[in-house]
């Protein structure tokens, strides 16, 4: 079974009208021609309405990065983690830890917040991951789950007690790798901070457009898609083999400023695609993410389109300010790691809104086709 989207790929851009980027979010120095390109964003919703109860909304997302060979000789034995790096005691699946007065962190004699790894019943396990040889100019993509803080100890949300972005909370984790580059070792390593931030469900910017009835028609007609189809294309479901999500259309709705969080000076007007926001409902252990095509459509006032195909790429920054929306296509690939396994996607989207401002999908926690089953 073909994914609409890969027949997309293979047509080509066909429309006169296209304009077509496809981008690196980030790029860094390689370290003996091993490069580590975060793919992931700076921020991680925090429901303003945490304390009130709170709405249902994401605590988790996935991290992820490129691991890329710039020399001209092999990387041999390349092995690749997240957690905290420390050059000689390092924890692949326990996070660098800090405190965040006038926040109570967790109970214990640290006090202190962190993120956690969701990796199921491996546990911190799953951070090491083995991806082996990579070839001169070639890049492998290594995704992550991993949940984080929204309410400290006392109840209060971890975005602070003022509504200005100035005392979020803010956590740091670090990817790194190791391997041997003509027989002599090699490592390279890379640290992102995150921020939590205070963010609203916008009930215009959805993950289940009606009919994806803004979605432009002749993106429409070469995807060969009218509706959004919530299946999954399982080709056995044992272990070792590939579930493909049929895709999951997002109304990202006007993409705004959003914050500086590069220090550029520069609002970073951005989007961030994500399958799963709630890790109870879904087995890191069973199910891999491995891989996701995505095809962005952002409307622009001069009336053309502009838009992003990519492959392993769901996060996109400095997105043209005259847009007047977006609407987003992305496909998931997971790989069923054991059998005898059941879970549930949890898709969502945190998109830019006004100057220091994000928001996430009002209809987050709609629950999208039968989920991923494993025999």
């Amino acid at each position: 079974m073909t994914n609409p989207l890969l027949k997309f790929m293979e047509k080509g851009l066909l429309l006169g009208s296209l304009i077509c980027l496809a981008t690196s979010a980030f790029a860094v120095n390689p370290t003996n021609g091993l490069r580590i390109e975060v793919m992931s964003a700076y921020n991680l919703v925090v429901d303003s309405n945490v304390e009130t109860p709170a709405t249902y909304a994401p605590r988790a997302a996935f991290f992820g990065a490129h691991f890329c060979n710039d020399g001209t000789n092999a990387l041999t034995n390349v092995w690749v983690y997240i957690g905290n790096y420390t050059n000689g005691a390092s924890t692949p699946g326990v996070y660098p830890s800090r405190m965040h007065p006038p926040l109570v962190g967790p109970i214990g004699p640290s006090n202190e917040f962190a993120l956690t790894h969701q990796g199921g019943s491996l546990g911190s396990n799953d951070a090491p991951r083995r991806i082996g040889t990579i070839a001169p100019g070639q890049c492998k993509m290594v995704y992550w789950l991993v949940s984080y803080p929204n309410l400290d100890e006392n109840g209060d949300t971890v975005t602070g007690p003022s509504i200005k972005p100035d005392d979020d909370l803010w956590l740091t984790y670090d990817i790194w790798a190791t391997g041997y580059r003509a027989g002599s070792p090699i490592v390279a390593d890379q640290t992102r901070k995150v921020t939590m931030r205070n963010e609203i469900s916008a009930m215009a910017n959805k993950i289940y457009p009606n009919g994806a009835n803004k979605v432009p028609q002749e993106y429409l007609d070469l995807l060969q898609q009218y509706e959004p189809v919530w299946t999954n294309a399982a080709y056995d479901g044992t272990p070792g083999t590939i579930i493909v999500t049929e895709g999951i259309w997002y109304d990202l709705g006007n993409i705004g400023a959003g914050f500086d969080n590069n220090g550029d000076l520069i609002p970073d007007q951005n989007a961030w695609m994500q399958p799963v926001g709630d890790p109870g409902l879904f087995d890191a252990s069973c199910f891999r993410l491995v891989q996701t095509r995505t095809l962005v459509v952002v409307k622009l006032n001069t009336g053309e389109n502009l838009v992003y195909v990519d492959t392993d790429q769901l996060y996109y920054e400095n997105v043209p300010g005259n847009n007047r929306g977006a609407v987003g296509y992305v496909a998931y690939d997971f790989e069923v790691l054991k059998g005898g396994c059941a879970s549930q996607l949890t898709p969502y989207q945190e998109v830019a809104s006004g100057y220091d401002n994000e928001k996430f999908n009002g209809d987050y926690g709609a629950f999208l086709g039968f989920g991923l089953f494993s025999g």
